[in-house]
């Protein structure tokens, strides 16, 4: 007997489902080593304090205890990594530009197709990069805070003795802030337009003689700025398709929204 159109689309629904499910189980333990990594200064902070108990250094004990805990706190929260590598893109970006600008010559400029000259593309270029800078603590910050509103409202969204927030909270506050705050939707623009520039520059970049030192800054500076769109686009869909992305939070909010049963982290 043939199969129906109806049986084959349910097996094909499945099939897809299936697939989804397995590439979320693989996503996890990328965003888990990521955060591992992440998470070694801390690490280090804390045991450099233990050493110094040892030696009965208590000042400097005390110092190390409060920067590894710092650290430990910045990275259990949701996005750390993306604003670790927002950091780390955006900031070579901005030195190649400052790099450029302070060694642009006569021998430096863009050719006759350009619509602007080689100092004005590298200020606004870098403008883009600090906008980056300034965004992603500012986005996961925006996140946290609707954790913590989602969390006073419903105590349940932290499981266990070590108030693990759930992953449907997570991805709800991220797709609440993603979807419904005017600056994320300024921030989308600007990330469209700030591609688009980097994708214009590097063509000028291609016509600067070769002669001129800075060029190879200048085409760095442009193709850094066109891979970080992509990876905030890639960012933004794993956060928003993948719960599993969001599986390892912890919760280290306010006592008043600590829920029931569970053990607030200092």
């Amino acid at each position: 007997f043939g199969s129906s159109p109806f049986a084959r689309r349910s097996s094909a629904s499945v099939w897809r489902e299936g697939r989804r499910s397995s590439v979320g189980c693989r996503m996890i333990h990328v965003f888990n080593g990521c955060k591992e990594i992440c998470g070694l200064p801390g690490k280090a902070c804390s045991a450099a304090g233990d050493c110094c108990k040892s030696i009965n250094c208590q000042p400097l004990e005390e110092c190390c205890k409060a920067v590894g805990n710092g650290c430990s706190s910045f990275t259990e929260k949701p996005l750390s990594t993306f604003v670790l590598v927002t950091w780390l893109m955006s900031g070579l970006e901005l030195y190649y530009c400052m790099t450029a600008i302070g060694g642009v010559g006569p021998v430096c400029a863009f050719g006759s197709d350009a619509s602007v000259d080689l100092p004005t593309f590298l200020y606004v270029h870098a403008g883009f990069a600090v906008l980056n800078i300034v965004f992603a603590p500012w986005f996961q910050h925006q996140v946290w805070q609707n954790i913590e509103q989602k969390v006073a409202v419903n105590q349940s969204a932290c499981i266990g003795p070590n108030s693990m927030l759930k992953r449907e909270t997570v991805q709800a506050a991220f797709k609440d802030v993603f979807l419904q705050d005017f600056g994320v939707l300024f921030y989308f623009f600007a990330l469209l337009a700030s591609f688009a520039w980097s994708w214009t520059g590097k063509g000028w970049a291609d016509g600067i003689s070769a002669v001129c030192e800075v060029k190879g800054e200048v085409g760095q500076a442009a193709h850094l700025g066109m891979v970080f769109f992509w990876v905030a686009a890639l960012y933004s869909f794993c956060w928003y398709n993948c719960a599993c992305c969001a599986g390892t939070v912890k919760y280290r909010g306010h006592p008043e929204h600590q829920p029931l049963g569970g053990q607030m982290m200092a």
